[in-house]
């Protein structure tokens, strides 16, 4: 088995594969923040409460309701989208 620091390459590489998956995503939510406080000039904390609430919405189907994870994890960001655009045809149009 092949070691590197003492660490078998097979955890190496998992760990590796977890930090740049860990990086896409913050690099996907800062390039959203970027491009909304570019084009808007505000700074938009919502941002982060609906990746919570996507995250919240995930669990509460996979958990509680007991659907297939990857249903889930599909069905969770349009779940979430279609909250996003009630919110704002009723809250933020005037």
């Amino acid at each position: 088995m092949t070691m590197i620091f003492g660490v078998p390459l097979a955890v190496l590489s998992g760990q590796l594969l977890i930090g740049i998956i860990n990086g896409a995503f913050y690099a996907l939510l800062s390039l959203g923040l970027a491009v909304i406080f570019g084009l808007l000039k505000i700074i938009n904390f919502a941002h982060g409460a609906m990746y919570m609430l996507g995250a919240l919405v995930t669990v509460v189907l996979f958990d509680l309701l007991g659907v297939n994870y990857w249903v889930a994890l599909f069905v969770a960001p349009v779940l979430v989208g279609a909250f996003g655009m009630l919110i704002e045809y009723f809250l933020l149009r005037r």
